[in-house]
């Protein structure tokens, strides 16, 4: 192959097309992209005001509350986004892993080193992992509706006196989304078992353990890619793919699921009372302090010692001084990458045990209260209590993992890395940073 330079996004889109099939690489994204368009287009205006225009026979207090809870569990619009942003992951997952090899590439290029990998391997793994969740959400979807919503049903849950009858609005456009979905749904499942035999052929056609990804391209380097590098230096595979993606799937759920969830809660908690007053109180005794506002701390607050990190990195690219040798740089640079960790761990460690500590793990469907505003003990009865518990339970399983999986990753640096131990600079280490730049332009201008 002849010799050539590629951008760094470049070498990463040429690596994905040479494991990807026509489907991979055109009819899979854009029937992601059609979904999420439709979903933020056409499926959330369909279900905005739900509750606001769900009405039952009766003026029972808290008995229209507990009969949306028993038609919605899970809201269909807050079920496709879980769906997608899974569906999602897979595929940025391997995304970093293809800048992790584009990064060795680059890292080689001085010498005669071969960089080996298993995109194949990985890209099977993500179309596995996208199936999976096609089907278990399609389970879902099934098992809480079925294929059609009925205008009206009947409820006879508690506090209801008896059975009463419910309407649900725009009952017939919701299922017409309802089938596209499940039908967009069913197609992705298709398509992405064809590319799993496709790439299950490719694989019987390489015998070797991995695919040599060094041709004879060359990557060229930036500023971007000497940053990826001093990060890729100390992070493991766990730090490089799975963790950027596990901290931008939460940070996709509470702006997109959680918060819509949660935006109007003052105003559908109901108590058997006439003092608005004692309700408002009530509020504030049960919840002093939002859960969407809670998680959207959360995810500021452990997002910011990855990019104090980054922030630090580029303090050294740009200020580094000429006496200053590679190995120090990295030494630096290590410690900071683990200060960082440990700092995710703890806060998300703090963030998951005020959870618990605070408001538990499920949420009650009533509360009996007392406050000094009012009389006596009240009951209250708050919106949706079964999707906003399971939300309660995907936040929690998500900063569990988060701190299993980071503190997996800094065993694995601690392991490989071993900073308490002073190695021996070597010379191509021990040359400045700016001084291999210089050679680099020399060796080009060459």
């Amino acid at each position: 192959m002849t010799n050539q330079k590629l951008g760094f996004l470049s070498s990463v889109l040429c690596k994905w097309h040479a494991q990807a099939t026509l489907i991979g690489k055109y009819l899979l994204p854009v029937l992601l992209l059609i979904r999420f368009v439709m979903l933020g287009a056409a499926v959330q205006t369909a279900w905005l005001n739900d509750r606001e225009e769900f009405l039952c026979s009766t003026q029972q207090p808290g008995c229209e509350t507990a009969c949306f809870d028993a038609v919605t569990p899970l809201s269909l619009p807050r079920l496709w986004t879980l769906q997608l942003v899974l569906v999602l992951a897979p595929g940025l997952v391997f995304l970093c892993y293809l800048i992790h090899l584009t990064n060795q590439e680059t890292q080689v290029q001085r010498g005669n080193d071969e960089v080996k990998g298993h995109t194949l391997s990985v890209y099977r793994a993500c179309v596995a992992f996208v199936i999976v969740v096609e089907v278990g959400c399609i389970a879902a979807q099934w098992l809480l509706y079925g294929f059609e919503l009925s205008t009206d049903f009947s409820c006879g849950r508690s506090p209801c006196p008896m059975r009463v009858d419910c309407f649900l609005p725009h009952a017939w456009e919701k299922t017409v989304f309802l089938r596209i979905m499940f039908t967009a749904s069913s197609v992705s499942i298709l398509l992405n078992v064809v590319e799993a035999v496709c790439m299950l052929r490719a694989k019987l056609r390489r015998t070797d353990g991995g695919e040599t990804l060094q041709s004879g391209s060359q990557v060229e380097e930036s500023v971007l890619s000497r940053l990826l590098a001093l990060w890729h230096s100390h992070a493991g595979f766990l730090g490089k793919t799975v963790l950027p993606v596990l901290q931008l799937v939460r940070i996709v759920l509470v702006g997109a699921a959680v918060q819509p969830l949660w935006s109007h809660d003052l105003k559908y908690f109901v108590c058997d009372t006439d003092q608005p007053a004692c309700s408002r109180e009530a509020y504030n005794f049960a919840f002093p302090f939002s859960w969407h506002q809670y998680w959207t701390l959360q995810v500021v607050f452990v997002l910011a010692p990855g990019l104090i990190y980054f922030s630090y990195l580029v303090h050294l690219l740009v200020t580094q001084k000429q006496s200053e040798t590679g190995t120090v740089i990295k030494r630096q640079s290590l410690w900071a990458y683990l200060g960082f960790l440990s700092a995710v761990v703890l806060l998300e460690v703090g963030f998951a045990v005020g959870q618990c500590f605070n408001y538990g793990v499920l949420l009650p469907s009533m509360f009996g209260l007392y406050t000094h505003r009012c009389d006596d003990i009240i009951s209250c009865y708050f919106s949706q209590p079964t999707e906003k518990s399971v939300f309660m339970l995907i936040m929690l399983v998500l900063a569990l993992l988060s701190v299993l999986l980071t503190l997996v990753e800094m065993c694995m640096v601690l392991k490989t890395k071993k900073p308490w131990k002073k190695h021996e600079d070597n010379r191509e280490n021990s040359i400045p940073c700016t001084e291999m730049m210089s050679n680099d332009k020399e060796e080009g201008d060459a």
